[in-house]
């Protein structure tokens, strides 16, 4: 076991590994992770985190290869077989009981070698994950592959420069490229549905059954990234019947299943144009319980269904990558007839994000304490900004930007919905990883969502959101190197945060949110305070009850271990009041954004319309003039823009005048 109390190279190593398993996460290739930080140099094993996805059975192990270097390493073919080699070993010991009974209970590790030990019959597939810092040496060409304790076995490697080519790209995933020549020499046959000259390309086609089974179970959800759905393990109505028709009647599964509609970057056909060879970027964004059903299906535990006999209907669009956040989330708001998506289109072109993006890289942050400049907390709505802004620079320009735009004060959509829905009280969801944590923080917001509710998301609620991820961050820190800490980290800290703010709900008070975004920091009492919590709530996660699951990651991602927490006694400390509002002073400060924000937006208002010009606005009078659909006052309003600069529309006005544009757009107004 790697102690926490080792030297700071430790620490380095250890929050490298959960970087980089963020990362493969938010990628889509694993559902979430836990890190264990395993090692019996002795033995020859390693192991630092897991991930099991119960929908394509597939259990993900990681092993780090760390180099505490400033100079950049090459990772050397020997190097990763090794490293390979000690996650094989810790595999195939797991089988062993005397192994798993010689771990100690406080271990980490000791879930996963359960797990393994006891659930080996429902792992079909098991993917080896080398994490590395240095860059793999060009001699690296194939990675070799043989099953482990007779499961199916594939070897990854991410190494600095895979890593790189991500950060920088721009793109949401790393490209999913799908040849369908491997499972036909010609490919899938299609029917073209778009006519030469369209921006976009469709087509029809028909898959076999079994394709996409194999689909599923290479890539997982990655096919199902712009679907918000999750898969409802046979749950629900539809999937049940779903599973009769592919057990009982698969021969009817295409008579009777509405099918697919997907999209991809680009594809390639052959010369006649009537069989798609290959595919960029795939994406079913509806059908993702049909696609789900059919892979599980096929199982022992979900039927044995003869895929043989099943095809399914595939509307297929090419979508370019820059019309993707556009484009996609409407095609999936309009399939979607079987179940309602609430977040469908809840992307990151959405106007929540678009809004805390302005503000981000408006809003000066405050000098912290023994800190000259101001900072801005940049907020990557879209994978890749932060770097991308960089682009071009001089390296003193670039040094510069970096004073005010700090790494570590980058934050993305999902650490934005693990801050909010931690201290909302909702740690039991946050526990079960960025991916599906986000998809419900999303689903909530989507459902509520309406233009006038965007003004609850003022300057104030960006000021809070820095203040709860300053506490998040300075608490990770601190239970890193806490001595009493041996794992769990990422569920301590949701449940700590969680555990205070309900304290603080308790009390009927409120944290004051402004003063930690004033002292860019946590100040020392409430540091002491949250560790204090931490590691009464470390307690209560690792010994679960005795009628709970004895897998601590599944127990911490149970309402029931949030309702231990909630009522185990913990006392608030006198000095911590002092970061704490009465709920009097709290809806006063709160009243005061309001007023605020409602001055900018009427300035926003303004200059909208002054920015348009009175030859823009006579355009939309002469339209109306044809049409006859504003209504009187809109009219009155536009007659005033259209005296823009000699007239300036007051701030009530203005709106009225966007308004009116916005029902002549909807009704065909343009400017050419």
């Amino acid at each position: 076991m790697i102690a926490h109390a080792g030297a700071e190279s430790n620490y380095l190593r250890s929050t490298f590994i959960e970087k980089m398993c963020a990362l493969i996460e938010d990628e889509g290739a694993i559902p979430d992770f836990t890190q264990v930080d395993y090692k019996h140099t002795q033995k020859g094993l390693a192991v630092d985190a897991w991930s099991y996805d119960p929908a394509v059975f597939k259990l993900t192990l990681f092993v780090s290869d760390f180099r505490d270097e400033e100079k950049l390493q090459t990772l050397t073919q020997k190097e990763a077989e090794d490293s390979f080699k000690r996650l094989t070993r810790f595999v195939e010991i797991c089988h062993k009981h005397e192994f798993v009974k010689s771990l100690e209970e406080a271990m980490p590790v000791l879930d996963l070698a359960r797990f393994i030990l006891e659930r080996h019959q429902k792992i079909k597939q098991l993917a080896l994950v080398l994490l590395s810092n240095a860059r793999i040496s060009s001699r690296i060409s194939k990675l070799t592959t043989s099953n482990v304790a007779e499961i199916k076995t594939t070897q990854e490697i991410w190494d600095v420069e895979r890593i790189y080519r991500i950060e920088t790209s721009g793109r949401e995933r790393e490209d999913i490229e799908i040849d369908f020549c491997g499972f036909d020499k010609n490919g899938i046959p299609c029917l073209p549905a778009h006519c030469e000259g369209q921006p976009m390309k469709s087509y029809l086609l028909v898959m076999p059954g079994c394709v996409i089974a194999k689909l599923y179970e290479e890539h997982g959800e990655r096919l199902l990234e712009q679907n918000v759905r999750t898969f409802l393990q046979f749950r629900g109505n539809i999937n049940k019947g779903m599973r009769n028709t592919l057990i009982k009647e698969p021969e009817m599964f295409f008579s009777y299943n509405n099918g697919l509609s997907a999209t991809a970057e680009d594809v390639k056909t052959d010369h006649s144009g009537r069989f798609i060879q290959s595919v960029r970027n795939l994406q079913i964004v509806n059908g993702g319980q049909t696609t789900a059903s059919i892979f599980t299906a096929q199982t022992k535990d979900g039927g044995n269904a003869d895929l043989s006999k099943v095809y399914v209907q595939i509307k297929l669009t090419i979508v370019k990558p820059d019309c993707v956040d556009d484009v996609v989330p409407r095609i999936s708001e309009c399939a979607n007839t079987q179940n309602k998506v609430s977040a469908a289109d809840f992307f990151s072109n959405h106007p929540f994000h678009r809004k805390i993006e302005e503000f981000s890289r408006r809003m000066w942050a405050p000098a912290a304490s023994g800190k000259v400049h101001q900072t801005r907390w940049f907020y990557e709505r879209a994978r890749g900004q932060f770097i991308n802004k960089q682009a071009g620079m001089t390296l003193s320009e670039k040094k510069k930007y970096l004073i005010s735009h700090p790494k570590n004060q980058m934050f993305t959509k999902t650490d934005l919905a693990k801050y909010v829905r931690t201290f909302e009280g909702f740690p039991f969801e946050v526990s079960k990883g960025a991916q599906m944590n986000f998809s419900l923080f999303a689903g909530e917001l989507g459902k509520k969502w309406d233009p006038e509710q965007g003004r609850t998301f003022n300057e104030l609620w960006f000021q809070k959101l820095v203040a709860m991820a300053i506490l998040f961050r300075n608490l990770d820190t601190s239970v890193l190197r806490a001595p009493w800490c041996n794992g769990y980290k990422a569920n301590i800290i949701t449940y700590a945060l969680a555990k205070f703010s309900d304290l603080v709900k308790q009390k009927k008070r409120h944290i004051d949110f402004s003063k930690i975004w004033a002292l860019q920091s946590t100040p020392e009492p409430l540091a002491q305070q949250l560790l204090q919590i931490a590691q009464s709530v470390n307690e209560i996660i690792i010994n679960p009850p005795a009628n709970a699951t004895s897998n601590i990651s599944e127990w911490a991602k149970k309402p029931a271990c949030w309702d231990a927490v909630r009522s185990s006694e913990i006392i608030l400390e006198s000095n911590v009041y002092e970061y704490l509002l009465e709920s009097h002073e709290n809806k006063e400060i709160e009243k005061e954004a309001g007023r605020k924000d409602d001055i900018q937006v009427g300035i926003k208002t303004q200059t909208y319309v002054f920015e348009k010009g009175a030859m823009y606005w006579k355009a939309l009078g002469e339209w109306n003039a044809n049409h006859r659909k504003l209504t009187y006052k809109q009219v009155g309003c536009l007659e005033i823009a259209c005296q823009i600069p000699r007239k300036v529309p007051t701030e009530s006005q203005s709106e009225v005048i966007i308004e009116a544009e916005k029902s002549a757009l909807s009704n065909g107004f343009f400017v050419g």
